[in-house]
């Protein structure tokens, strides 16, 4: 079977929002043995739907798409494919009825605009969106398979790991399943993460891997296939526990896990609070921090002491040390987690200070120079870093590297 996806949307053409909607579909087709072959962009404009629909049908076996389902002008994704397949649009009276029960719980009438969604092409196996407005379908004709959702990625999400993936189960049972699970390393660079894999990578024949770049990570995926779900975890799991022989302590997750999730666990498991001092990065770090939900269980508070006059009255930095050694030093950055341990009456204060840029070089000290300290009851250390990149991905960029620094020190390591 080959498949297809298409994005539905002049914004995402325009650069307005990022299409997060194909990269989650084509995970869930790879899990399903299904080949997909393309994926497609297109505008609201029906022409341009219209030409790119008929393409696919020519060329693709089933075909996804995401978009166009709402109640504007703009949105025609229903009324084309019903063109595309010379099929009338008719109305649904469950789609009316589950926009009757939405608006009622949100204590609103239905707009004449709303009712657009309960018109859906002949034949259309309807999906009832009961996180949204508009409705989902399947739809089959002539030994093909559209399938049309939401653009609204929480919705699509939902629809699709509910409705889809067990209709297509139980219609083209694989014979092999496929996986794929990603390792999330930091600390090292892509090349060095290939030097440290790349024999026992190439001596593998059952596995297919690849190594990605993302901003102050790299990722290692691991894919395999066996007759089995139990056979599949099995591979992968030996696979896995290879991988982390090489890469010891630089991994620090794994699929959707994030360093923050990772760091909260172990200040979780042992029962220690954290305090948050920051300077060039202004308040991103107990941002990213408080992020995880339950983050109330470790983190206790934190400054963002951008002007030198706030690191000396609120984190008691002596004003000699800030004119000796300046506010972008490690002096400065060890008396910030010092100070914010103590003001904050946590176990550990960490703290950031820097030129994130474009603006604030000095002769001696570049853009991107960032310090950053650790403080607990016994000791303080600290590291430099020189980043690169625009001013936000330095601030990203060091809230990272001080999540990992924190993360190693509640390893031991």
């Amino acid at each position: 079977m080959k498949a297809e996806i298409i994005s539905i949307g002049s914004e995402i053409l325009r650069g307005q929002i990022t299409d997060t909607n194909a990269n989650f579909i084509a995970k869930k087709l790879v899990e399903l043995g299904i080949d997909l072959e393309h994926i497609s962009g297109v505008s609201d404009n029906p022409e341009s739907l219209l030409s790119t629909l008929k393409l696919a049908l020519k060329r693709s076996d089933l075909i996804i798409t995401t978009g166009g389902l709402g109640p504007t002008e703009d949105d025609v994704t229903y009324q084309t494919i019903a063109r595309a397949l010379n099929l009338k649009l008719i109305k649904y009276a469950e789609a009316e009825e589950s926009l009757k029960i939405f608006f009622k719980k949100i204590n609103k009438r239905i707009s004449p605009s709303n009712l657009k969604q309960t018109y859906l092409p002949e034949g259309a196996n309807i999906i009832i969106n009961q996180y949204g407005t508009a409705p989902a379908m399947i739809l089959e004709k002539e030994n093909k398979m559209i399938c049309s959702f939401p653009g609204v990625p929480h919705e699509m999400k939902n629809l699709i790991e509910e409705n889809l993936i067990p209709y297509l189960k139980e219609k083209y049972p694989p014979s092999m399943i496929k996986k794929s699970k990603t390792l999330k390393i930091t600390g090292l660079g892509e090349a060095s993460v290939n030097d440290l894999i790349r024999d026992y990578i190439n001596k593998q024949t059952h596995y297919s891997f690849g190594i990605y770049a993302h901003p102050e990570d790299i990722q290692v995926q691991v894919t395999t296939q066996a007759p089995t779900e139990k056979e599949v975890e099995k591979l992968l799991q030996f696979s896995i526990n290879q991988l982390t022989k090489l890469l010891g302590h630089y991994i620090y997750g794994s699929d959707e896990e994030t360093i923050e999730e990772v760091v909260g666990n172990l200040l979780k498991t042992k029962k220690l609070k954290v305090a948050v001092a920051e300077s060039c990065t202004g308040g991103m770090l107990g941002e990213t921090i408080t992020r995880i939900s339950g983050s109330s269980e470790y983190f206790q508070g934190g400054v963002v002491s951008y002007q030198a006059k706030i690191k000396e009255e609120l984190l008691k930095v002596p004003p000699e040390v800030i004119k000796k050694h300046g506010e972008v030093s490690k002096q400065v950055a060890k008396l910030m987690a010092e100070g914010v341990r103590r003001c904050c009456h946590s176990d550990i204060g960490i703290s950031i200070t820097g030129i994130a840029g474009p603006g604030g070089a000095t002769g001696k000290k570049e853009v991107g120079l960032v310090y950053m300290a650790l403080a607990d009851a016994k000791k303080t250390i600290a590291q430099k870093h020189q980043l690169f990149g625009n001013r936000q991905l330095v601030r990203i960029r060091a809230c990272r590297r001080l999540l990992n620094m924190l993360r190693l020190y509640l390893m031991g390591k």
